[in-house]
């Protein structure tokens, strides 16, 4: 399956919104890629959630102040084992509200 070689990018922080570059065009693995999700955690890992993304970059919103997260993406092909381990995280923090 898929899976990005390099984290994806930050592009701007908020106090309640982180913006990204998937950065998922080098993979390991075999494509084609027809699925992309963000998986976004609290690193203190009182939250996690999934996100399906359908551009190349994506703004991850209805998040706490001041507070650090780690994103991955992971790509899904067709057929079976389609849904590869998540990429490289890029840890991020907000900013203060």
């Amino acid at each position: 399956p898929p899976v990005p070689i390099a984290p994806p990018q930050l592009m701007a922080v908020g106090a309640t919104y982180l913006w990204i570059q998937l950065n998922a065009n080098s993979i390991n693995g075999d494509g084609p890629i027809i699925n992309r999700e963000v998986e976004y955690r609290t690193v203190s890992g009182t939250m996690y959630d999934l996100q399906p993304v359908d551009k190349t970059s994506h703004k991850i919103g209805h998040l706490d102040p001041d507070t650090e997260y780690e994103i991955s993406v992971l790509l899904t092909r067709p057929l079976e084992g389609g849904t590869g381990a998540p990429g490289p995280p890029l840890r991020a923090r907000t900013k203060c509200a």
